[in-house]
């Protein structure tokens, strides 16, 4: 019998997710925290490849070379670009809106959860899919996967801050 979506979050997070009343709001950030760490996990893999790719293949600069080649920097650049939009996107997640009347939580546990949950399910499959995405990276010029993966991310937190506004 395949797992549900919530069973497979709680087996990802290692916690009981979702299940009682006076734990939605802990849960919904523990969701927001696990997506936080692989957002920073995909960073500090981000600023190795940096550091590499500077080591070796950024010269050193001399009177009459102080600039390195455009082609050389732009890899550098481009991930900088990358890492403020990690960094942007754990900005969004730790900063989603939480729910905290009563009459609306009780409307999510009556009406809401299972779609709450494939929203954080997603969050958390995005943000593990960009971290495993940069670990596999052997340079800066392999990071075009991660793009697919903060756009999804992104999408998904907008998709699902208006899910709980309509609620609310």
């Amino acid at each position: 019998m395949p797992e549900s979506i919530g069973d497979q979050l709680r087996g990802l997070l290692g916690s009981d997710v979702y299940t009682s009343a006076g734990r939605l709001r802990a849960d919904d950030l523990l969701v927001r925290e696990r997506c936080c760490q692989s957002l920073g996990d995909a960073a500090t893999r981000l600023r190795q490849l940096s550091s590499q790719w500077r080591a070796e293949r950024v010269p050193p600069s001399t009177r009459e070379d102080p600039f390195p080649p455009a082609a050389v920097m732009e890899p550098l650049r481009r991930a900088d670009r990358i890492g403020r939009a990690i960094e942007d996107a754990g900005t969004e997640i730790r900063g989603l809106p939480l729910l905290s009347q009563d009459k609306v939580w009780d409307r999510v546990r009556g009406m809401g959860i299972a779609e709450l949950l494939q929203f954080d399910w997603t969050l958390v499959g995005e943000a593990d899919a960009l971290a495993e995405a940069l670990a596999r990276a052997a340079d800066l010029a392999a990071l075009d996967e991660t793009a697919v993966h903060l756009a999804k991310l992104k999408s998904v937190v907008a998709d699902r801050r208006r899910y709980l506004q309509i609620l609310a």
